[in-house]
């Protein structure tokens, strides 16, 4: 149950559309919004520790570790 109205508002109507930065589906982004650009349902890839590639042993931020290594390429589907 909702307790309280959400009152915030866009400065310029078009800043309050984006797209998701794992898998691009559109969103209403908020003023104060915390999601770091990600969709409810990507979420938690947002919000993941850095950790060390298991290939080439540089730390990969959290918010790109599903994209894969920068530097070898590794990617976690291909082990």
């Amino acid at each position: 149950m909702l307790l309280f109205a959400d009152s915030r508002r866009f400065a310029a109507a078009e800043e309050g559309y984006s797209r998701c930065v794992f898998c691009d589906r559109e969103l209403v982004l908020l003023p104060d919004d915390r999601r770091r650009g990600a969709c409810f349902d990507c979420l938690s890839l947002a919000l993941l520790e850095p950790t060390d590639c298991p290939s080439c042993g540089i730390s990969i931020p959290g918010e790109v570790r599903a994209l894969g290594c920068p530097e070898c390429r590794w990617y976690p589907g291909r082990d």
